[in-house]
């Protein structure tokens, strides 16, 4: 025997997420979001230093290190050259001091040489002993051999000073030099200090001008369509 039932609805599950299809207007639009968003992105990676941060940025632009190296090593050598000036002017002060001190044994060999002269004269006038006579000529002989040997050696120091001395102009030159080279460097350095600064002011300047861009894509972007009566089932 067959029993029926009267119709029972079956009652709808509400945990169950309903699936909704969009339509293709929708469809278009977001496709149209996303084909916007990556064109604003290809724009933003074409530009310079775009894939930098600010201190890679910076270090790239950082082109004055290699002048500061050079500056620190022109200061080492404007040192050096210093310290050497230095010692050659040591030693200019002790050959003038050596120059002078046989300046006075030159002196001295004069006031020798006219004893003997005045010893000559007295013996001309007075008898004196041959033995004496040849003892006096020897040392003459002595004397003239020691004075030529003490000119030859001032000589000798005369050279070496006028040596010295045009080794301390070039020292000074090049003293010279190097302070000029070291003006220039910190101008070069100056320089740029303010072409960096103008290259962050373009990066802020472009950057700016990328989210005015991006602002007002967005404001001028369509909005969604929303139907007056609600969704259909």
């Amino acid at each position: 025997m067959c029993v029926s039932r009267p119709h029972q609805e079956i009652p709808k599950c509400k945990d169950v997420p309903q699936i909704k299809t969009k339509s293709k207007s929708q469809k278009d639009r977001d496709s149209r979001r996303i084909q916007e968003y990556f064109d604003s992105k290809s724009f933003t990676r074409s530009l310079p230093f775009a894939n930098l941060r600010d201190s890679a940025f910076r270090s790239c632009l950082d082109s004055s290190s290699i002048i500061k190296r050079e500056l620190t090593s022109v200061k080492e050598k404007l040192s050096t050259v210093q310290k050497k000036g230095e010692s050659k002017t040591a030693e200019i002060l002790k050959l003038r001091e050596q120059l002078l001190h046989f300046q006075s044994v030159s002196v001295e060999n004069e006031k020798l040489r006219a004893d003997v002269l005045s010893l000559q004269d007295n013996q001309q006038r007075q008898s004196i002993n041959e033995d004496n006579c040849q003892i006096y000529v020897k040392r003459i002989n002595d004397l003239e051999v020691c004075l030529q040997r003490k000119s030859d050696f001032i000589f000798d120091i005369q050279q070496k000073y006028e040596e010295i001395s045009t080794e301390k102009r070039q020292f000074f030159n090049e003293n010279s030099i190097l302070h000029f080279k070291v003006d220039e460097y910190y101008k070069q350095i100056g320089e740029l200090n303010i072409k960096l600064k103008e290259s962050e002011s373009e990066k802020e300047q472009l950057r700016s001008t990328l989210n005015q861009r991006n602002v007002y894509m967005y404001q001028n972007q369509p909005r969604p369509f929303l139907p007056q009566f609600g969704h259909f089932r």
